[in-house]
């Protein structure tokens, strides 16, 4: 784990599948149409503008790592997420670099996804 540009506490994306094996939960906030288009198989869809009101969702004993398609919004969301006491990682990149590292990206029918 490493230190964003803002020191936000990031993932990189190469090591993302290791982490989900121990337990990190990885939350997709990006927009319907983009989850819809290609999302990992193992994410939690939450838009960003519904983080706030699901806050109480989060359970404190868990490490949580967001995603969004570059990772501008998902960073904004970790930085809110630890303001709240919720252990949380952005992942760099987001989906547009995640995608180099993994084959686990689908879309709503279960074909391979792409990132939009």
């Amino acid at each position: 784990m490493v230190l964003g540009i803002n020191n936000t506490p990031s993932i990189e994306p190469e090591n993302l599948e290791d982490l989900l094996q121990e337990g990190y939960q990885l939350i997709d906030v990006r927009e319907q149409d983009e989850w819809d288009a290609g999302h990992h198989k193992h994410a939690s869809h939450l838009p960003m503008g519904e983080v706030v009101e699901k806050i109480d969702n989060f359970n404190n004993n868990k490490k949580y790592i967001f995603v969004c398609r570059s990772g501008a919004r998902s960073e904004r969301v970790t930085n809110f997420m630890i303001s709240k006491n919720v252990e949380s990682y952005n992942l760099t990149g987001g989906m547009k670099q995640l995608k180099n590292f993994t084959d686990e990206i689908y879309n709503l029918e279960g074909n391979s996804g792409q990132i939009i």
